[in-house]
């Protein structure tokens, strides 16, 4: 096969690419909770623990997989408004991909006003960098940006094949 011939096929599939398989707020929810939950495990030094074991660590971080992956999806589904009928992860265009950025860290910010500090929320230890002028963790608001966008581009790939 020519160098050209591979260049044209290589630019066929660039332009048909289509999604394939299930409707990506499922590979978001699935990616998401793999992801968020080693992300929640590895940040655990920039919370007060207060002596939890093992088990009870992975099953508080395991919860809060679970909502993070909930707030991925709910970002995603509100980045999709007026898209169309294809997903917008097919293209990728940097416009949904800020909306969906943009809904995360305001929940995510909202969440961790509601909750440091809170009977029922977590709170930061001393080493927890804060958004300056504010009194949220930075880890988390970084969390908002690096996970998403590695469990978008996992749920894409996933979807859309090999580009």
């Amino acid at each position: 096969m020519t160098n050209q011939t591979m260049q044209d096929q290589d630019q066929i599939s660039e332009e048909s690419c289509e999604w394939r398989g299930a409707h990506p707020a499922l590979w978001i929810a699935i990616f998401g909770i793999l992801i968020a939950f080693a992300w929640e495990m590895l940040q655990l030094p920039f919370y007060q623990s207060g002596g939890l074991s093992p088990a009870e660590a992975a099953r508080r971080c395991g919860l809060a997989s679970f909502g993070d992956a909930g707030i991925m999806v709910a970002a995603y589904l509100g980045a999709s408004v007026g898209s169309g009928k294809t997903p917008w992860l097919v293209d990728w265009p940097i416009s949904r991909f800020v909306v969906f950025l943009g809904i995360g860290l305001a929940i995510t910010a909202m969440v961790e006003v509601l909750a440091v500090g809170a009977d029922w929320g977590w709170s930061y230890s001393a080493i927890m960098p804060l958004v300056p002028g504010t009194k949220i963790g930075l880890v988390p608001i970084v969390m908002w940006v690096a996970v998403p966008t590695a469990t978008l581009w996992l749920a894409r790939r996933l979807g859309t094949g090999p580009r």
